[in-house]
């Protein structure tokens, strides 16, 4: 199936596409073709629009996705064509680029420091020296920042975290194959496990096998409708139907 067929399929029947915590789990999957796991990096979180998910951008100063959804991208950008470009830097025009770094609001004010520095490096000089990098939320602030730059290309705040998991999961942990992710034609945007137990970016269109994962138990809940002429208020009564209760769950335990 396609990655997004196969993610459906595991929510229905499963939980949802694997998800690798360890390298304990990876060496699980054996004997597999190649098969879609849950790491993705969907656009519609980054490219068309800001967007509120785990991958989308967000500004440094805030930690935060854009509350006003105010963006300027240059032309065909961002476009996501290299594992590390997850940090935005202004161009002469005024408009924003995605690109790889080696590594109260309303009374805002912006410093141009003309030390280059790799962009987390010069995020730790804003907070060390000002209060972050240039957080931008119109084209009045963008204007400003614009002005001051001339004909310059400097970091701004915004960023993102790329890769994702289907199911939400946190999990830091990766298996790449040598030289990958690669992002070939900029179209791979979900991740498959190859025979070899590597991780390989794919088009998302793409048909492969795949790869789902489940729990080991599974929870049952039975609803017991019980008539007596007792008095159930009573506290002794009441001790006693609900001893009566436990050993019944416990023989269900037992026998399912």
């Amino acid at each position: 199936m396609s990655w997004a067929d196969a993610q459906r399929y595991c929510r229905e029947k499963y939980i949802d596409l694997a998800t690798f915590e360890t390298i304990y789990d990876s060496n699980m999957v054996t004997g597999v073709t190649d098969s879609w796991i849950g790491l993705h990096d969907d656009p519609q979180s980054w490219k068309d629009n800001m967007g509120n998910d785990t991958n989308s951008w967000r500004w440094s100063a805030t930690g935060e996705t854009s509350r006003t959804g105010y963006q300027r991208w240059a032309p065909n950008e961002p476009d996501g064509s290299r594992e590390n470009r997850i940090c935005v830097q202004m161009l002469p025009s005024g408009e924003w680029d995605d690109y790889g770094s080696k590594t109260s609001q309303s009374e805002k004010t912006f410093v141009f420091v003309t030390t280059p520095y790799y962009w987390r490096l010069a995020r730790i000089y804003c907070r060390l020296f000002h209060t972050d990098l240039a957080f931008i939320e119109n084209d009045e602030e963008n204007d400003a920042v614009s002005a001051m730059i001339g004909n310059r290309i400097v970091w701004i705040g915004l960023h993102r975290v790329r890769w994702t998991w289907s199911d939400k999961s946190l999990s830091p942990y990766r298996n790449w194959e040598s030289e990958r992710p690669d992002y070939s034609l900029s179209r791979e945007h979900c991740v498959y496990i190859t025979p070899s137990q590597d991780w390989d970016d794919g088009d998302c269109s793409s048909k492969m096998d795949f790869v789902c994962h489940g729990v080991r138990t599974l929870k049952t809940m039975i609803r017991m409708k019980m008539k007596t002429s007792a008095d159930i208020t009573d506290p002794a009564t009441n001790a006693q139907i609900l001893q009566q209760v436990a050993t019944l769950s416990v023989l269900f335990c037992l026998f399912s």
